[in-house]
């Protein structure tokens, strides 16, 4: 019985040896570039691959080309490897990369990129390692920066380590699905030499394999110091770097309670999605890594949109906090997240010039489907006025959600701000609505100004406030707000300088040392 086990396990391991090293024969397919090298895709010998596939896509005065080939084995599908260009409007390329394993063993696989020109030098965005503390809501990002830049005689990259992950989805039916990406591993290993920069991984069964490298013709940075300053700042302040760029948007760190729930979980998140962090650099130093980081972020922005009717960003990902306390569920559009994106790309109107089209505005497009969720019910009524709920989903069966002070406020410059930009009244209209809104509610009870001088987080739909203020993010949207009147020539609100007043006095009083941001407005 012994014998019989030995030589079966003997069998067993021959045969995995066998498969692994029919696997290791490699051969490749050559994809060309549009100016930024050839790109070689090694794959094992015993599958083949059919003939690559181009698109087009234009996005502003950006554009894709999506190079497709499959994986095929005795002409059944075993995955694919996708690579897109994209071409930016400053005249900076991402090369994003793809392979999925859609098979049940894995996948060994070899990206190259042939530079044609030798490599001069690389500089490493990891110079040290970086230990970061254990976050009770999301752990630890075990992600680092991008491996680095390579620079050639003629071009200039940022190449980005390689993620592998697995796609988990939770089905709602009535075309209502929760997406996220577990995040298995991220592949560090790079080798940059002679005139290629290549990457190699094992791709686990079901798995995705993804990648990105930033090519110029021109220097990143306007001086070593100023890529040196951002890569110091970036190990420092993780979230900062986007690492994780996909073609379809960045991927970070998502909380623990999500659905469908692992405690690596990555996703397209609004809060990241726009790259306002790349576009306050740009605006410091000018740098053309800052400037393509933002310009691609409006590409994925304006991608996004047109997958929900054009009218607005919805988060893809459940939060178990709102499920459990409402229903909601993916997708669901978080006000105060679309709020940021059609500030963000309106903005960008202003810094930027041939890089995009100036066309269109995105504060008004919002600002209309924000007064069609008034219309749908989606408010809180309070007095001669109303609140706009924070979040809402497509599903009837869905609660009210609570309204807290900071979504109001931000919604309610939105709507200050298309009727500025259109002078349509229908904005203005609905903007008292949400001023008589916040000024009524709880007003028997004191208002949004606690006891302690404080403001309160959340209106709640039964008539009631709970949960405390962010330190100084509403105390922000209240003196912006109040800005934003002085400009279209209307009278300071009484009420929110009141609230403003007595925030400045609490902060004050717990020796709070205001930011920059606050001092800066009330100059």
């Amino acid at each position: 019985m012994k014998k019989r086990i030995i030589i079966g396990l003997g069998i067993f391991v021959g045969l995995a040896l066998l498969f692994i090293a029919i696997l290791s024969v490699k051969q490749e397919v050559q994809l060309k570039t549009d100016g930024n090298g050839l790109i070689e895709f090694s794959y094992p010998a015993l599958f083949s691959v059919k003939a690559e596939s181009v698109e087009k896509i234009e996005i502003e005065n950006s554009y894709d080309e999506v190079h497709h080939v499959e994986i095929t084995l005795f002409d059944f599908h075993v995955g694919t490897y996708e690579l897109v260009e994209r071409h930016l409007g400053n005249g900076t390329t991402f090369l994003f990369e793809r392979i999925t394993n859609d098979t049940w063993f894995p996948l060994p696989i070899k990206t190259v990129l042939q530079l044609g020109t030798p490599i001069v030098t690389t500089n490493s965005w990891n110079p040290q390692e970086i230990k970061h503390p254990h976050h009770p809501d999301f752990g630890v990002d075990p992600t680092v920066n991008p491996w680095g830049v390579v620079t050639t005689e003629t071009k200039q990259m940022l190449k980005s380590n390689m993620y592998l992950s697995k796609k988990l989805t939770t089905d709602y039916g009535e075309n209502q699905t929760s997406f996220v990406r577990e995040l298995d591993k991220e592949i560090r290993e790079t080798t940059a030499k002679n005139k290629s920069i290549q990457q190699s991984a094992w791709i686990f069964p079901k798995h995705i394999a993804e990648s990105w490298t930033l090519v110029s013709e021109k220097d990143l940075f306007t001086s070593e110091d100023a890529e040196n300053e951002w890569i110091d700042y970036s190990l420092k302040n993780q979230s900062s770097q986007l690492n994780w760029l996909t073609v379809d948007g960045p991927y970070t760190k998502l909380p623990y309670s999500i659905e469908p729930g692992t405690k690596m979980g990555y996703g397209r998140a609004m809060g990241r999605f726009e790259d306002d962090i790349a576009l306050t650099w740009y605006e410091k130093d000018g740098s053309l890594f800052h400037e393509s980081m933002a310009l691609n972020s409006r590409v994925n922005l304006l991608s996004y949109l047109k997958e929900y009717e054009g009218t607005r960003w919805p988060t893809e990902y459940t939060s178990m906090w709102l499920k459990n306390a409402y229903g909601l569920q993916a997708p669901y559009v978080d006000t105060r997240f679309n709020e940021y994106i059609a500030f963000y790309l309106d903005k960008m109107t202003v810094i930027f010039d041939e890089e995009i089209s100036k066309e269109s505005n995105y504060v008004p497009l919002y600002a209309d489907y924000l007064l069609s969720r008034v219309e749908h019910g989606d408010i809180i009524k309070a007095g001669d006025g109303f609140l706009i709920v924070d979040y809402f989903d497509d599903r009837e069966e869905t609660d009210i959600t609570h309204a807290s002070l900071n979504h109001e406020l931000g919604g309610l410059k939105i709507l200050l701000d298309a009727y500025d930009t259109s002078g349509d009244e229908k904005y203005l209209n609905v903007a008292n609505k949400i001023v008589k809104g916040i000024e009524s509610f709880g007003r028997n009870d004191g208002g949004w100004i606690r006891e302690n001088g404080d403001l309160w987080y959340q209106a709640k739909p039964d008539g009631t406030f709970s949960g405390d203020d962010y330190p100084q993010l509403t105390l922000v949207d209240l003196l912006e707000t109040q800005a934003l009147l002085e400009k279209l020539d209307m009278p300071r609100n009484v009420y929110f300088d009141k609230m403003i007043d007595s925030k400045m006095d609490y902060l004050k009083q717990e020796d709070i040392e205001l930011i920059e941001k606050v001092t800066n407005l009330l100059k």
